[in-house]
């Protein structure tokens, strides 16, 4: 069977099924094969997207965490449950991906995203739809590093699951300052990149712990010396390659400079939401909060309960952000 002999006969069970209310042992008899063959086929209608199961209503815990991260924190949240043992990652990335999907069926939309794998595995996540008119772009370069997922694995993968259009960085993530990283910033390639991402409606950011935690320093993308003096001034945590402190000011990082978009970048940016999981993300991400380098969150319920018992009960006032200035 072909692929699209096999895409049709997924797309007429599933018509059968869902729009005219066959049961599968009904479908089989007609087809003439066994229950657990149209069980298959409807699976794989759903898992190319032929058919999407939307629940639109979050479920409980989702919603209260949510609901309350709002009200303390002054941005828009959104919860993602872990289930069945899985990381908090994956939680974290199954909302992610849900949210996504709503961004790009709205059609004419540029979408900036960073590197990591939580951003890889909501990328992943993201069912196959047709839209119209949407662009992803990347948000940083190319780490060089095993086990941190490069940002154009991000955005290819999502652009290929939304049918958009995509912009690649081509160049690292860090480059020692002088003559090189100029002309690197000024060629054409570049430059174009970075301009589709500053004006992007929405930007995906990764967050990361400081200290030995670090995926950055446990992949040399930062020095063991390096670290130490960022933590000994301070540093919460990171995001998107940039080191921040409790207030969420920006840290020199030792004898690198980031290509990719800056910390004031992000702040002037229209909407730039923040994907992390895991209990210990905390003080990083509550650092970007109040920094203003993020507009809003998705967490895993972890992280939210984690966000929850740091952050005072009188929260943080929401301010301005991009445009809205």
């Amino acid at each position: 069977m072909t692929p699209d002999s096999r895409r049709d006969l997924l797309t007429e069970v599933a018509w059968l099924h869902h729009e005219f209310g066959l049961t599968q042992d009904e479908i089989a008899r007609r087809f003439d094969v066994s229950r657990s063959t149209i069980s298959r086929a409807l699976a794989d209608a759903e898992r190319l997207g032929i058919v999407q199961v939307v629940v639109t209503v979050p479920m409980p815990r989702e919603a209260r965490l949510a609901a309350e991260l709002g009200a303390r924190l002054g941005v828009t949240a959104t919860v993602g449950t872990r289930v069945a043992g899985e990381p908090p990652h994956v939680a974290a990335a199954r909302a992610a991906a849900r949210v996504m999907e709503r961004i790009g069926d709205g059609g004419g939309v540029t979408m900036a995203l960073s590197w990591g794998r939580t951003l890889a595995a909501a990328a992943g996540l993201v069912r196959p739809r047709s839209t119209t008119g949407v662009r992803v772009v990347d948000a940083i370069g190319h780490p060089g590093a095993s086990a941190v997922t490069p940002t154009v694995d991000v955005t290819r993968a999502l652009a290929a699951a939304l049918g958009a259009t995509v912009v690649h960085l081509p160049s690292p993530a860090f480059v020692a300052p002088g003559p090189s990283l100029a002309a690197l910033l000024t060629s054409e390639p570049v430059r174009h990149a970075l301009e589709t991402a500053r004006a992007a409606d929405v930007t995906f950011v990764s967050v990361g712990v400081a200290g030995e935690g670090s995926m950055l320093l446990g992949e040399g993308l930062i020095g063991a010396d390096a670290m130490a003096a960022l933590v000994a001034a301070g540093a919460s945590g990171e995001v998107m390659g940039h080191w921040v402190d409790a207030a969420g000011t920006g840290l020199a990082t030792p004898g690198l400079e980031e290509v990719g978009l800056t910390l004031d970048d992000l702040r002037a940016s229209r909407r730039v939401v923040a994907v992390a999981g895991g209990a210990e993300k905390a003080p990083a991400v509550l650092a970007a909060l109040r920094g203003r380098i993020v507009t809003e969150l998705i967490v895993d319920d972890g992280l939210a309960a984690s966000l929850l018992a740091h952050e005072p009960a009188d929260g943080m006032s929401p301010e301005p952000h991009g445009d809205a200035r």
